[in-house]
């Protein structure tokens, strides 16, 4: 994943454990470019990013939502 985001200032990739990452990136640029340029995939699987305030703790994060841009042709109207 670091190879397509094309980092600034790298990022540094923690298991927190049950089925959490905690990503510290490097760069202010990097954060944005990740958080916005969402929805990602992994290995079939759903990244879901939330940036973390001083106090929070990752694993007490609710990550139940992901936005997603659809399209859809032809619906009847």
């Amino acid at each position: 994943m670091t190879n397509l985001w094309h980092l600034l200032g790298g990022v540094q990739i923690s298991d927190v454990g049950g089925k959490r990452y905690l990503f510290k990136f490097f760069h202010e640029l990097d954060i944005d470019r990740v958080i916005m340029g969402t929805p990602w995939i992994f290995n079939i699987h759903l990244l879901v990013f939330h940036r973390l305030k001083e106090e929070e703790d990752p694993m007490e994060v609710p990550l139940v939502s992901s936005a997603f841009w659809i399209q859809v042709h032809d619906l009847p109207s």
